[in-house]
């Protein structure tokens, strides 16, 4: 192993262990609010949350709550801290490999000269960024399924970027087909990751010719399927209809490109497999646990539960076509205040008002020119030396920003703010931001040629300037050591009912706390809490 392989190996586990430690050292001590109080009592006892479920998120939360250490809330909690580490890892160990291809080099092989000095930076301006970013900082401290949807989307970029790195042909899909076993895993926990899609199928694009094919096919049949869910809606019918189609896709590749069938085939039994773990729920609600929502321990009630239907029939891609809210507010007031939110930084500073997602009063958001102006040049940089890389990138800053805004049609007013949406378009602007200081590192470097390669690393280094000031400008509002506000206002209200009480709540902040009381805590489980949302 090279001295730049093994000093950029060392550096990404540093990286992670440092980012494991602020997100333990700031987690959450106890529940928290929202859906929190509910993940961590569904885990604990292998209940079924509210739709579509996260069967894996309850799985994996039963097997943390099981280990000696602390009480159960931190354990299922530091499973979000944990994936967050992990993201950031794959954030590192991205951006080198796209820096790399940008230079003109191989994807995993460092150059073995003064250029890795400038990618190493990068990576870790990039990676320690994302990490102490707005989002990813308040995702990774509570018992959420956020942290692991945006460790899922990143580790399938990383992989699909290992993939192009090894080689392909048949004897690497192995890798595609551990993708779409991840991504099934995935939709088992979130559905972000499979936003991703677009994107490796464009980096497959450019790296094997032989796939092209089976990808405009891919493409073909995605569009039918859309048309049909449009149609007959997310029902029985609609799944027939899209099964019959790739059924037919099946049939034809066996006759005119077997690697092509074999690998759909692969790619469509692992997926089915990783999304099995929805199969849980319906085992578990049979068994009647304590917290058992919407009942799905039959076929039809376990359909209505996985497609959302209590949350409404309405197509959510017919109803983008009729906006519930000012197109202004949603990309404005929503979208682009949670991206300006995400990096500050206490230099080049400047206010920007916009307008709660809860009401209509102003929210003024700092915004710091610098991050997101080397996230520019990382921009240009990136399009003009690598633009096939650029466009898969640019992908995931689209798809999961202006796209999943139009898709999820927000309406005016929110019941609070939904920053947490928008992540795979941090991590995009994340990506570029790195690739920004790894230009101006390289624009630096002929220039430092004459003088010793010490001054070049200094250079180098001033980049993690950013991600300590980021640090230093979120970590009052991140920090939740200590925070026990969710556990003591469920505590009061529990312990001034009556013996036997019923006790009427509304919503997740009322219910949820609650819950985790009773069923972790065993805290007056007398009294009977009725939801009336």
């Amino acid at each position: 192993m090279s001295v730049s392989n093994a000093l950029h190996r060392f550096i990404g586990v540093g990286v992670f262990l440092l980012t494991l430690g602020v997100y333990v050292k700031t987690m959450a001590p106890a529940v928290s609010f929202w859906d929190c109080g509910e993940f961590i009592a569904t885990s604990y006892i292998l209940g079924v949350p509210h739709p579509p479920g996260s069967p894996l998120y309850v799985l994996l939360g039963r097997v943390f709550s099981l280990a000696p250490i602390a009480d159960v809330a931190a354990r299922i909690t530091f499973m979000s801290a944990l994936s967050s580490a992990l993201a950031v890892w794959c954030v590192y160990l991205s951006t080198l490999a796209l820096g790399r291809r940008a230079l003109g080099g191989h994807s995993l092989k460092p150059f073995g000269d003064s250029r890795d000095i400038g990618l190493i930076a990068g990576a870790v301006v990039s990676a320690l960024l994302l990490a102490f970013s707005y989002t990813q900082w308040f995702n990774a401290t509570e018992a959420e399924v956020y942290g692991y949807s945006i460790f899922y989307t990143c580790f399938g970029l990383w992989l699909i970027l290992y993939w192009e790195g090894t080689g392909h042909g048949l004897q690497n899909d192995r890798w595609l087909l551990f993708i779409a076993y991840l991504f099934g895993l995935g939709g088992g926990l979130h559905m972000l990751c499979l936003l991703t899609i677009p994107t490796l199928a464009i980096l497959a694009w450019f790296a094997d010719e032989k796939l092209r094919r089976l990808i405009v096919q891919l493409i073909g049949f995605g569009l039918f399927a859309i048309i049909a869910m449009a149609i007959l809606g997310s029902g029985a019918s609609a799944k027939l209809v899209v099964l019959a189609g790739l059924l037919g896709l099946l049939y034809h590749l066996y006759h005119t490109d077997r690697r092509a069938c074999y690998l759909l085939l692969g790619v469509t039994v692992l997926f089915a497999l990783g999304y099995s773990t929805y199969m849980a729920l319906y085992i578990r609600s049979g068994l009647n646990p304590a917290i058992d929502e919407n009942d799905p321990e039959n076929w039809r009630a376990f359909l209505a539960f996985v497609n959302r239907e209590q949350y409404g029939s309405e197509s959510m891609l017919l109803s983008m076509l009729n906006p519930r809210a000012d197109r202004a507010y949603q990309f404005w007031d929503q979208q682009m205040k949670y991206f300006i939110q995400q990096f500050p930084f206490p230099f080049l500073e400047r206010v920007v008002t916009f307008q709660k997602a809860t009401g209509s009063e102003p929210h003024p958001i700092w915004i710091s020119l610098l991050p997101y102006g080397l996230g520019l040049i990382g921009v240009v940089w990136q399009a003009k030396r690598d633009w096939r890389r650029f466009a898969a990138v640019l992908a995931i800053f689209v798809i999961m920003g202006f796209g999943l805004s139009l898709y999820l049609n927000m309406p005016n007013p929110q019941p609070r703010e939904r920053h947490y949406v928008f992540g795979g378009m941090y991590l995009a602007y994340a990506l570029w931001i790195g690739l920004g200081w790894v230009a101006v590192v390289e624009w630096i470097r002929p220039r430092l040629a004459g003088i010793h390669s010490s001054a070049l690393v200094a250079v180098a280094a001033l980049g993690i300037l950013l991600p300590i000031g980021t640090f230093a400008k979120l970590y009052h509002l991140q920090d939740r050591t200590g925070d026990y506000i969710a556990y003591d206002y469920a505590y009061n209200i529990l312990q001034t009912c009556e013996p036997n009480s019923i006790l009427f709540t509304n919503g997740d902040n009322d219910t949820f706390p609650l819950w985790y009381l009773q069923e972790v805590e065993g805290l007056r489980q007398d009294v009977r809490v009725v939801n009336l949302s």
